[in-house]
């Protein structure tokens, strides 16, 4: 992976042909996907993690939920890699470089779409 780079926060949408090699990975139980790899912008590591379905135990008399089926297209993450980007507001959410980016999600078969 390539050194961090301390570049100015803003937000800004990446192309998605500059995105490095990222990781997507299905929880056991299909309500959560996390996706790691390296911000394109300013190349510092990042992990998202991505809600899917209904979140939290069954009510009622049938108790557990089913699984949501596998997500298809590509989910949007956002650097969180962690560094004091200057210029970056107080009041933003975000604990990156502002970068944000889709990232294909791996058919449950195998093959990228």
């Amino acid at each position: 992976m390539a050194e961090h780079r301390l570049t100015h926060f803003r937000e800004v949408q990446t192309d998605p042909a500059t995105n490095p090699a990222a990781t997507v990975e299905r929880s056991p139980d299909g309500r959560w996907y996390t996706v790691s790899g390296a911000c394109p912008t300013c190349h510092g590591r990042t992990v998202s993690r991505v809600a899917h379905g209904v979140l939290g135990p069954g009510k009622g008399l049938w108790g557990a939920r089913p699984s949501p089926p596998p997500l298809t297209g590509v989910l949007t993450v956002y650097c969180m890699c962690g560094f004091p980007h200057p210029a970056r507001p107080d009041s933003s959410p975000d604990t990156g470089c502002g970068a944000f980016w889709d990232v294909p999600v791996p058919d449950p078969g195998g093959a990228q779409p």
